[in-house]
């Protein structure tokens, strides 16, 4: 069975409002290109909303914010997959209008027809698309992998205790480096 490697919210609009990530970003896309090299599927996850913001609900918690500042509509600077790790070839973009990349979206679909079994997740924020993504992934019977270097959260104590004391509960947590060095044996 194979292994996709999930990217999420690593997309221009988030890194911006990020301090610091110039290492982050290092790291992560030295991870991608060694999958790539692999031949491991990635699966890019951003965040993006229509024109006029449709999928806004005044009783989501997220959202209303976004509108607000007139952040992340579809076709903006702000939704595209950060240049170092961009696309290439075949990689799926998937657009997501909440914070877990499973809500309404074909992501798990796509992980079928993959045949996935493992995923291995990458992203921004901890606490927010990872914790999510990562929690919905274990309820639909996915082994996880979490890259605890290529993840990032704005608030480093938090980072630490999901690792440390949630997710590593039920998922393998890892360096992006370890990993990718396992992908060649």
């Amino acid at each position: 069975m194979a292994t996709v490697l999930l990217i999420l919210d690593v997309q221009n609009g988030v890194i911006n409002r990020l301090e610091n990530t110039a290492p982050y970003l290092d790291r992560l896309a030295s991870t991608v290109n060694k999958a790539r090299k692999a031949n491991i599927q990635v699966i890019h996850v951003v965040t993006a909303f229509r024109p006029g913001y449709p999928e806004n609900n005044p009783n989501n918690s997220s959202v209303p914010a976004v509108v607000a500042r007139g952040e992340y509509l579809e076709g903006d600077d702000s939704v595209q997959v950060h240049p170092l790790i961009a696309p290439i070839n075949n990689e799926v973009t998937l657009t997501k209008c909440r914070v877990s990349a499973f809500f309404s979206t074909e992501l798990d679909m796509l992980l079928r027809c993959a045949k996935a079994e493992t995923i291995v997740v990458a992203g921004l924020i901890t606490s927010g698309a990872v914790l999510s993504t990562v929690r919905q992934a274990m309820d639909l019977d996915y082994r996880i992998t979490i890259l605890e270097d290529c993840c990032m959260d704005r608030d480093e104590e938090v980072h630490r205790v999901l690792m440390e004391k949630v997710f590593a509960r039920k998922a393998e947590i890892v360096s992006g480096e370890e990993w990718a060095n396992g992908l060649a044996k």
